[in-house]
């Protein structure tokens, strides 16, 4: 297993990228499926010298198979595609996103633009570049309020109650303090998005499996991330401090309550419709190994947005982890199973690749 590692003083990015729980948990999933495993962090620094250590072990009796977890955008030092690109040049059996998958969801901005070719519905958006973009008449553009996000970033990092903006003052106050970046961190290294705020319930669905090969994709049932009900609408949604328990600049739940619990949605057409939905915008990021897609669903009109596709997204059984934990509750399924049919995928995936480079050497040997 290789994991994404990284070296930081800051007590928040480290506990960000702390797999202790992780570990602990795959111990348990592999020992159940019978299977030899190592789990491996790898760096910027070091990710081609395991790689090739790993393709070496082809020479030997066991096929080396990577359960590939690096997530990173590789802006701030974390390995992210750079691993799956050498995987695939090694020609090394692993699961998760390809190259396309990965990069087009890393960022906002092309993974958007995918929807809106796709006719994929989603919020009304504008690309900010820098701090001198021109943004007064965003607002007449898009409407209000705006959520304005880090074009790059995972776990809601450079996201918060602040960042939900309805007027000029505090879009532009917001802008200058975002292209400062987080804790020394680049959070602009692609721009910011803004975009319509969808005020309304806020769903997420599973996905193993490719969009090349529906009949062997599985869609979860979608969960619905219920709020805690002191909030108000505007800070309903996955705010980095409130997600991650940090509060350095937002407030805990009274009582010490959960910041949102799960529920399965009631109404069947609902269900159905987010379901499709999800497959649409794997479809159109074209989704390879696994997804957590995000819904939101207008109050107002009850029309469903797609936030975004998170390829590489987190998995784990563990709801105070991931969302996938409250997905697999109530799929009745066990992270064993999930492991499984990630794993089943990847073969799949790396048996197609086989074919298709025999079927090019014999054509290349026809035109010979």
């Amino acid at each position: 297993m290789l994991s994404p590692a990284i070296a930081s003083a800051d007590d928040n990015i480290e506990y960000y990228y702390d797999f202790t729980q992780s570990i602990a948990e795959y111990t348990k999933v592999f020992a159940e499926l019978k299977l030899n495993w190592q789990w491996q962090p790898v760096t910027m620094a070091t990710y081609r010298q395991v790689i090739e250590n790993i393709e070496a072990e082809k020479q030997g009796n066991n096929v080396p198979v990577v359960l590939n977890l690096c997530d990173g955008d590789e802006v701030n030092g974390t390995p992210g595609v750079s691993v799956v690109k050498l995987l695939e040049e090694k020609d090394i059996i692993h699961t998760g996103a390809d190259e396309y998958f990965y990069n087009i969801t890393t960022s906002k901005i092309p993974m958007k633009i995918a929807f809106d070719e796709a006719e994929v519905p989603n919020a009304p958006w504008k690309c900010i570049l820098d701090y001198d973009t021109n943004c007064n008449n965003i607002f007449k553009e898009l409407g209000k309020p705006l959520i304005i996000k880090p074009a790059v970033s995972g776990g809601s990092m450079g996201v918060g109650i602040k960042n939900i903006v309805e007027t000029r003052k505090e879009l532009y106050a917001l802008l200058k303090q975002m292209f400062e970046g987080y804790r020394g961190w680049n959070l602009t290294a692609d721009g910011i998005v803004a975009e319509k705020f969808i005020t309304g319930r806020e769903f997420t669905v599973l996905i193993s499996g490719s969009y090349d090969n529906p009949d062997g994709a599985f869609i979860y049932t979608p969960v619905e991330r219920v709020f805690h009900a002191s909030l108000p609408e505007k800070e309903k949604f996955l705010s980095f401090d409130r997600l991650w328990e940090i509060y350095e600049e937002e407030s805990a739940m009274p009582g010490e309550e959960n910041f949102y619990e799960y529920q399965v949605p009631a109404d069947a057409e609902l269900v159905d419709a987010i379901k499709k939905l999800s497959w649409d915008s794997y479809c159109a990021t074209k989704g390879k190994g696994y997804t957590r897609v995000d819904i939101r669903m207008d109050s107002q009109t009850s029309k469903l947005y797609v936030l975004e596709v998170n390829a590489q997204c987190g998995i784990s059984e563990d709801e105070n982890y991931t969302s996938i934990g409250a997905i697999l509750r109530f799929e009745g399924k066990s992270f064993s199973q999930l492991i499984i049919e990630i794993l089943n995928d990847a073969f799949i995936r790396f048996e197609k690749k086989v074919t298709q480079k025999k079927k090019e050497t014999k054509t290349r040997r026809k035109i010979a």
